[in-house]
């Protein structure tokens, strides 16, 4: 069986992280699971804290002091995590759950089934699927990996989507200096490991079931903080 760690990014998710959801991931899956406090200012470290103590051994709390964004928050997780322990492959999905358990127990047994290298979760509206989504973020989404895709030829759908899985060789490879972005930093991983001749290795797999949970930091005026980063990909890759 592989070792699989999940990291799920927390800031100010006092209200949305819910203990049952953390208890269906510990039930279905055989995963270490790593909380990762991005400096919140509400109750969110006491939280997961009161998890973490009553599932010592599953449930590890990562507690970075300052707030610097979900991209240096999984940048660091990925790196410390690493350099601690050993594990196969090493994943993260949303503190919202907005990917549920029983969606992460599939993809994380496909990516033990399938031997593949890395997986990304993808959500396409097909009949009779699951995905509840807000239409202006699918509207968002759908412009930058147009433009995303027009100017580095990834070939994939759903670059955004917060449900992904890497090898250790991946995390290697990929995770071996900070993002330039913050709101684009799943497309810098694509970009880093298209130069490396990675992405072949890999499979982007349909999500069933997804659902936009309120709450979300993502609104029309992040549409300009994400111009500006795709100004950045574009000068620096």
């Amino acid at each position: 069986m592989q070792k699989i760690a999940i990291i799920i990014p927390c800031y100010n998710e006092e209200n949305r992280l819910r203990e049952s959801d953390i208890l269906a991931l510990i039930s279905s899956t055989s995963a270490t699971i790593f909380l990762a406090n991005d400096g919140s200012n509400d109750g969110t470290l006491n939280l997961i804290q009161n998890i973490s103590s009553s599932y010592p051994e599953r449930v590890v709390v990562l507690d970075y002091k300052q707030n610097q964004g979900k991209a240096a928050t999984i940048y660091k997780a990925v790196n410390q995590i690493s350099k601690e322990n050993s594990f196969d492959f090493i994943s993260y999905f949303d503190a919202d759950f907005s990917t549920p358990p029983s969606e992460i127990k599939r993809l994380l047994s496909e990516i033990e089934d399938l031997k593949y290298s890395f997986l990304i979760g993808s959500r396409i509206l097909l009949l009779n699927s699951g995905i509840q989504r807000k239409f202006y973020r699918h509207i968002i989404g759908r412009v930058i990996i147009t433009l995303i895709n027009t100017r580095f030829k990834l070939g994939i759908y759903d670059t955004q989507c917060g449900a992904k899985i890497f090898s250790s060789q991946i995390v290697k490879e990929v995770f071996d200096k900070p993002f330039l972005t913050s709101w684009l930093f799943d497309v810098e991983i694509f970009i880093r490991m298209k130069k490396k001749d990675l992405l072949k290795t890999g499979r982007e797999i349909p999500i069933y079931n997804w659902v936009d949970v309120d709450g979300s930091k993502l609104g029309f005026k992040s549409g300009f903080k994400i111009i500006k980063e795709l100004f950045v990909l574009h000068t620096k890759y």
